[in-house]
């Protein structure tokens, strides 16, 4: 599969076709028509029945975009176009432990950081419910938004549309830009849409600086899989909650001076110990 993926450079219009057409709304209408049909037969929560069926949500994108990689595999290899493979995954200076240690710590407190550009959105108690209801099926949820979720996201979002725009001849920044637009697009919301673009310009940057599509699922999981444990444990806390609903303010922004210095940090060192990506 990963061979055809070389070969697949989607333009920018192709790319929204994929998100809005084939995953907001035919991913949706799959889901919703079999959330239905189970609900009337099964006594199952709509949101334990919405986790367990979440991969359906790109039941019509992946066979499309897997069908286009193959037909532009094959018409390249028929006229003999040289399919490169250049862009070696790597993590340049930095041992394998030592990057995954720091993205650990840097995807919180990047999510920190972030965290006062969304506090002014008052969120809709159904919404809230909504969140509430997908965070409390124990195991259930963690599979669903701590496994499916970063995997299938990311291999779209970059896997196929970062990585397919910057083979069509994108900058960096622009690839970068657009993806994590489409990243908060098919969050289908905007309390999510905003810290997902955010959130979807840091992994792309550390894709396009890695190649490695494990490290942005690893920190899609890391950020999805605190966002449930903070859930489990402050069970009294509104979906909407921020740190600065769990600790006083003085201790807040003190928390939020120490997010920026990490942050910058870690950002500082991997750009100094990671592969060197020409920026234009």
């Amino acid at each position: 599969m990963q061979k055809y993926l070389w070969a697949y450079a989607p333009s920018l219009g192709e790319l929204w076709l994929i998100m809005l057409a084939l995953v907001c709304v035919g991913g949706s209408v799959i889901t919703t028509i079999v959330s239905i049909i189970l609900t009337s037969f099964m006594q199952m929560p709509v949101g334990g029945i919405s986790l367990a069926i979440y991969p359906l949500l790109f039941a019509v994108a992946i066979p499309y975009i897997l069908i286009r990689a193959k037909n532009s595999y094959e018409e390249k290899i028929a006229k003999g176009e040289f399919i490169s493979e250049e862009d070696a995954r790597s993590f340049g200076l930095l041992p394998g432990l030592a990057f995954f240690v720091l993205l650990l710590v840097l995807t919180p407190a990047f999510s920190i950081l972030i965290e006062p550009l969304t506090m002014w959105m008052k969120m809709p108690d159904f919404i809230k419910d909504l969140f509430g209801e997908l965070s409390n099926h124990g195991w259930l949820s963690v599979l669903s938004l701590v496994v499916f979720a970063p995997f299938f996201e990311e291999w779209l979002c970059r896997g196929v549309a970062l990585n397919g725009l910057l083979r069509k001849g994108y900058s960096p920044q622009a690839a970068i830009l657009w993806s994590a637009c489409m990243f908060a697009v098919i969050h289908l919301n905007p309390w999510q849409a905003i810290p997902a673009f955010l959130m979807g310009l840091l992994f792309g940057w550390i894709y396009w600086r890695t190649r490695t599509l494990w490290a942005v699922i690893f920190m899609h999981a890391v950020n999805n899989g605190l966002s449930v444990a903070l859930t489990w444990a402050f069970p009294h806390l509104p979906e909407d909650a921020s740190t600065y609903d769990v600790v006083d303010a003085p201790y807040y922004y003190w928390i939020l001076a120490a997010a920026f210095l990490i942050v910058g940090s870690i950002i500082w060192v991997l750009h100094k110990k990671l592969p060197c990506r020409n920026p234009s």
